[in-house]
């Protein structure tokens, strides 16, 4: 079975997660690992003796541990990939991917980072690194030059306003 990657002419963005992003899924995949302990302990200590045994304790193993496969994915594999002829958003096993010919435009939001992404009335919104969010719609535009892009200015906060 082959590997596969990105294509070697694309460009690779990582998402970038938040301190309570990343805090929260530390905190499932605590809570799973704690649901397969007492699973365990539960099965060593009282045996499986029925089909509601079967559906207690196995069943609860199983899901924690698709649970700390799918949080384990999306931390490693959170990315925005761009090719010449497709953006791909991949949140671990989940994978979408765009033209660039139907992207229309892009916008940047100075104040939070965010990189907003147009299709025409449909949008969505690409959170990275923001040293890399002109890198970003530069790898876009490369792709369809006739992509526009706007960015918006934090307003100052005066302090003298009544």
């Amino acid at each position: 079975m082959s590997k596969q990657s990105a294509p070697r002419e694309a460009k690779i963005f990582k998402f970038k997660f938040t301190l309570p992003m990343i805090l929260l899924a530390l905190a499932a995949l605590a809570f799973c690992a704690v649901g397969i302990g007492l699973s365990i302990w539960r099965i060593v200590k009282d045996g499986i003796h029925s089909f509601g045994d079967v559906l207690k304790s196995p069943f609860l193993i199983i899901i924690s541990v698709f649970a700390i496969v799918v949080i384990v994915a999306l931390l490693v594999r959170s990315r925005y990939v761009v090719t010449k002829q497709s953006f791909t958003i991949q949140f671990g096993f989940i994978k979408s991917t765009y033209d660039l010919s139907k992207i229309t435009s892009l916008l940047l939001d100075t104040d939070s980072h965010k990189l907003t992404v147009y299709m025409g009335e449909e949008f969505f919104v690409v959170t990275t690194n923001p040293e890399w969010n002109n890198d970003l719609v530069q790898a876009v535009r490369e792709g369809n030059p006739d992509v526009e892009f706007d960015f918006t200015l934090a307003e100052p906060k005066n302090s003298d306003k009544k």
